[in-house]
């Protein structure tokens, strides 16, 4: 009799997946993915990236080529050291540069051209001036010289003045080799009287004494030698000195009056 064949096995169990395991998976595959990302990011960035870089960089050389001479031209390095002043006479250049004086040690970029104006303003004798800085430590200012024309009387003393009736600088007598104006400096006579005397030569302007000007229309010169010369207005300036040079050459010493208020009509008395 056979024997019945033996039971077979029972079927091996199935190894589920453990939680641990699962998280793991998920981290690695969350890794990969955000590496792949990156990449990616990256890949369309470089050039973005390089502008940038290169944007960084010359903002950078932009920086300390503005930077670097205003930190040099504020420093003791760069102070003021030596004032120069041209256009004018030893005498006039020197007040300029005493004025100024306060100047000397303040960094030259941070002299105020206000404060430069202010100080050259008060030197008599100054019209106008430009002014220059030139490093490492130098102030050069040129100034053009207000031009003496006459004097006038005030106060018991002289004031020698320019056309602009500016007092350049007074003496307690009458100021040699200048004619007198006998009208206040600045008013509307003085300006005709200053006007008059800038139109007559050199030559002319040594033998007037004085001017009078009761009115601008009414200008009178007084020689050296006593003749009186009725000028009138101030217009018709050169046609009127070129009347009285000739006349001062062919009118006879005992004329005491000339007349070229009518300049194509020279009258004498």
């Amino acid at each position: 009799m056979k024997r019945p064949a033996p039971p077979a096995p029972p079927p091996a169990a199935s190894v589920l997946p453990t939680p641990r395991a699962d998280r793991a998976r998920v981290r690695s595959t969350g890794r990969a993915r955000r590496r792949a990302e990156a990449a990616e990011v990256r890949r369309f960035t470089r050039g973005a990236r390089r502008r940038r870089i290169v944007a960084a960089v010359a903002a950078g050389f932009l920086v300390v080529a503005v930077a670097t001479p205003v930190l040099l031209a504020v420093s003791p390095a760069f102070a003021v050291r030596t004032i120069t002043v041209t256009g004018t006479d030893a005498s006039l250049a020197g007040r300029v540069r005493a004025a100024l004086a306060p100047e000397v040690g303040v960094p030259i970029a941070l002299v105020d051209a206000g404060d430069v104006t202010a100080r050259i303003a008060a030197v008599a004798g100054v019209r106008s001036f430009s002014l220059e800085r030139l490093p490492p430590g130098t102030l050069a200012v040129r100034v053009v010289p207000r031009t003496p024309i006459a004097q006038v009387e005030a106060g018991g003393a002289f004031a020698l003045v320019d056309a602009a009736g500016v007092t350049l600088r007074t003496a307690p007598s009458r100021i040699p080799g200048t004619p007198l104006v006998t009208a206040a400096a600045g008013s509307r006579s003085f300006v005709a009287a200053a006007d008059v005397l800038a139109s007559l030569p050199a030559a002319l302007t040594a033998r007037v004494r004085t001017v009078a000007a009761p009115t601008p229309d009414a200008v009178r010169l007084t020689l050296v030698d006593g003749r009186v010369v009725v000028w009138g207005s101030a217009d018709d300036g050169a046609a009127k000195a070129a009347a009285l040079s000739a006349a001062l050459v062919h009118v006879a010493r005992s004329a005491h009056r000339i007349d070229v208020s009518v300049p194509g009509s020279v009258s004498v008395g």
